[in-house]
């Protein structure tokens, strides 16, 4: 007698087993997560930095009302530079790396464009590379020697002869393939950094015709 109890307990406990096995691989929503130990890790609500509702009443609300205008995303610090504009082989020293993001079309002059120093080295590898983008982006209007004969120079007039403007400094050069300067438009978002640098050095030969 007490084998066969013994025997029936232990066929009821693995029945309950298989049991609960079969029930807990029920079908069940997909969509139900199930129980989440402390979903507020899982389901935290931040801000989203790019949508902005200042509305408090509506149902989209999602602005942080510790920042100024009620920002999501603070704007960056004054005087900034892009990553993607940001040109680290500029120069070795900071303030003349960082000086040429923060000059504008008013930074003409002595005292600001002309402190503007090309940090390629001559070379005429450079120059040979700036005789091609010349070639590219100049020659249209001030000719193949830099005379102002250029097809379009030709028909719209006064664009000038670089050997006439012997004095120009690479900066003022620079300056102005950035921003344009008279009847020229700007080029600044043409041509790279370095690239201008490399015209300025080519331009500078055909000064000194």
């Amino acid at each position: 007698m007490l084998f066969r109890s013994m025997y029936s307990f232990k066929n009821i406990a693995i029945i309950s087993v298989l049991a609960g096995i079969l029930l807990g691989c029920g079908v069940r929503d997909s969509n139900d997560p199930g129980i989440e130990y402390a979903p507020a890790m899982y389901h935290s609500r931040a801000y989203e930095p790019l949508a902005q509702v200042t509305d408090a009443t509506s149902d989209y609300f999602n602005s942080n009302t510790n920042n100024p205008y009620k920002m999501n995303m603070r704007e960056p610090v004054k005087n900034t530079v892009k990553l993607r504009s940001y040109t680290a082989n500029y120069s070795l020293t900071p303030n003349k790396d960082l000086y040429i993001y923060h000059f504008t079309k008013d930074s003409s002059g002595a005292t600001n464009a002309d402190k503007l120093v090309n940090p390629l080295a001559k070379s005429d590898a450079v120059i040979e590379e700036g005789k091609v983008l010349y070639g590219r982006y100049c020659q249209h209007c001030h000719g193949e020697t830099g005379k102002g004969d250029g097809p379009v120079g030709v028909v719209f007039k006064g664009v000038p002869n670089y050997s006439g403007l012997k004095d120009r400094t690479e900066g003022s050069i620079f300056h102005t393939i950035t921003f344009g300067k008279n009847r020229m438009m700007a080029h600044g978002s043409q041509v790279s950094v370095l690239n201008r640098w490399k015209i300025v050095q080519y331009v500078q030969t055909l000064q000194n015709q």
